[in-house]
C-alpha cells in the first residue's frame, strides 16, 4: 500500500536493521530459462543457529496470475478496498461495478469510470 513506502516506513529503525540481513544473488542460468514464463524465485532464511529454510524454487509467487494456491481473490479484494478507500467513501460501489464487467451492456460501459472521487488532505 503507499503507506508502506512512504519516508517513515523506508526509514523505520526496524526495517532497515531488517534490511542490513538481506542479500541477493542472481539465480543462474536456471532461473533464466523460467523467465518470463514465471518469475522464478527462492528464499533461504538462516536463523541464528546457522539452520537454513529453503523455499526451493517458486515459480509463480503470490500474485503471479499462474498462481495457483494463494488465494488472488481475497488478495485483490483487500487491495482494491485498500486502495479505493484513498479515493472514495464507498470502494465497494466501485469494485462492485468493475467485478460485473462481463454482465454490463455497452450503455453500462459508457459510464463505466464515473464515480465521485473524494478529496483529502494529505497527512505528512
Amino acid at each position: 500500500m503507499p503507506d508502506d513506502y512512504n519516508e517513515q516506513a523506508i526509514f523505520d529503525h526496524q526495517t532497515r536493521a531488517l534490511m542490513e540481513k538481506v542479500t541477493f544473488e542472481h539465480g543462474g542460468p536456471e532461473y533464466d530459462a523460467k523467465y518470463p514464463d514465471g518469475i522464478p524465485t527462492s528464499v533461504i532464511i538462516t536463523d541464528r543457529d546457522g539452520q537454513a529454510y529453503d523455499s526451493g524454487l517458486v515459480m509463480y509467487p503470490a500474485g503471479h496470475a499462474r498462481n495457483t494456491t494463494a488465494n488472488l481473490d481475497e488478495l485483490l479484494s483487500n487491495k482494491w478496498q485498500a486502495l479505493g478507500a484513498l479515493a472514495s467513501d464507498d470502494p465497494q460501489a466501485i469494485i462492485d461495478r468493475f467485478n460485473a464487467l462481463p454482465q454490463l451492456s455497452a450503455d453500462d460501459l459508457t459510464s463505466l469510470y464515473e464515480f465521485q472521487i473524494t478529496e483529502r488532505t494529505r497527512l505528512e
